[in-house]
């Protein structure tokens, strides 16, 4: 077995007699909630330093790079966010402009308004103009909140031509290593990659990994998490990064072909709706056409049935070694409610203009309409915004906000940010 940290937590689990040090439960484990409280430390001697590590936590590192395919990894325990500040902040200097291919996390457009930094969006890289001034880096999504991937190698190609480098968005994609089954990852393409290891993995949340291949480009990203990431990682989110790799490298396979025979019998299987064929077989998407997905999914909410994700007429399950046994009673469930008609929603594509460095405030939302939008809005998930910064919020744009504003993700205290 290799999961330096966990095993190195265990000692000291053994060792221990009294903790004066954070955090503050000191590791009594009183049940229930703080079961694992004796897992959960601090930087002591012995346990490194995350934001500068060179003992067990840089082992555990190294032992992932492997697992991934990449040069260096480095851990995060606050997100796939956290990483792709990191990255967005390790590029942002190059010369040239950013490019995002196809749909980008909330979290990209937010980074982008942080450190002030202007991205073009295209909708694939056929379609973005490589020749007019430089390009420094291409952002990409892959596998989307669907299972779908792109074509990574030629945007790879296009990123070399004229000298770019490629982040690719991968949170969604952190089990691909762990089996033959599923798709391959970005690591024969990707400069650097964000992977959302407690998406997929039985890691708690915040658990995440940032994969970089380049030693300069490790180096510049290693001081980035350093300006960005908290200085009190949680030891338990890493503990159990290095105890579920460990536990994949060595089953990995073996899970996954379970996952693959659970649900290829889920689909053949259900009576209602359809199961939509994906890139990964782990995730599975379901189709109910023209139906409300977003009412069916607060109906299994109520019988104790908790989804992934509702959008338009579909439902969005994560599927793992972990659960896989209980599709049948998902089954049985959706056998038993009665769906109501829906709509998708989908906005036309708005007008838009720049509003670099103009002020903006807050307003109510039945004040927006024709006002210019100052922040990113859109359904979470799958966290992609509908609505970007700059975005002229019309009719059609009013009626988005107003018709899902509990399931939106931009708003602030039921108020809406717009250009002054």
């Amino acid at each position: 077995m290799a999961r330096p940290l966990y095993d190195k937590i265990s000692e000291y689990r053994t060792l221990t007699r009294a903790r004066f040090c954070m955090p503050g439960h000191s590791g009594e484990e009183r049940g229930g909630l703080y079961a694992c409280a004796s897992y959960d430390w601090t930087e002591v001697k012995g346990l490194d330093n995350l934001l500068e590590s060179e003992e067990v936590i840089a082992q555990s590192e190294r032992l992932l790079a492997k697992d991934y395919g990449y040069d260096y990894a480095l851990m995060l325990t606050c997100g796939a966010t956290s990483g792709m500040q990191i990255a967005l902040n390790a590029v942002k200097d190059r010369e040239g402009r950013i490019i995002a291919v196809g749909d980008m996390h909330k979290s990209f457009w937010s980074a982008c308004t942080l450190f002030g930094v202007k991205a073009q969006a295209v909708d694939c890289v056929q379609n973005a103009d490589l020749t007019s001034g430089g390009v420094k880096a291409f952002f990409v999504t892959s596998p989307d909140y669907f299972g779908n991937t792109k074509d990574l190698k030629l945007l790879s190609e296009k990123a070399r031509e004229v000298g770019a480098l490629l982040i690719v968005d991968e949170a969604h994609a952190a089990h691909y290593p762990y089996s033959q089954l599923l798709p391959d990852n970005a690591s024969k393409y990707a400069d650097i990659a964000i992977e959302g290891m407690h998406k997929t993995l039985p890691i708690y949340g915040g658990g995440a990994l940032l994969c970089v291949n380049g030693n300069s480009l490790y180096e510049k990203c290693r001081q980035c998490r350093a300006l960005i990431h908290s200085t009190s990682p949680d030891y338990l989110v890493m503990a159990s990064i290095d105890f579920a790799a460990d536990e994949m490298r060595r089953e990995g396979q073996n899970l996954y072909r379970r996952v693959k025979q659970a649900t290829d019998e889920f689909a053949r299987s259900l009576k209602k709706g359809k199961v939509v064929k994906t890139d990964d077989f782990s995730r599975v998407v379901i189709e109910f056409k023209g139906k409300d997905c977003y009412a069916l999914s607060d109906a299994l909410t109520e019988r104790g049935i908790f989804v992934e994700a509702a959008y338009g007429d579909r439902l969005i399950l994560i599927v793992t070694p972990y659960n896989c046994d209980k599709l049948q009673v998902l089954s049985d469930e959706l056998d038993k409610i009665e769906l109501q008609d829906g709509e998708n929603p989908v906005l036309p594509v708005l007008k838009s203009c720049d509003v670099t460095g103009r002020e903006s405030e807050l307003i109510r939302i039945d004040q927006a309409e024709e006002r210019i939008s100052a922040c990113e809005i859109g359904l979470y998930p799958p966290g992609v915004p509908a609505i970007k910064r700059g975005d002229l919020i019309d009719t059609s744009a009013m009626a988005f906000i107003k018709k899902y504003r509990n399931r939106l993700f931009g708003l602030a205290s039921g108020r809406i940010a717009v250009i002054k």
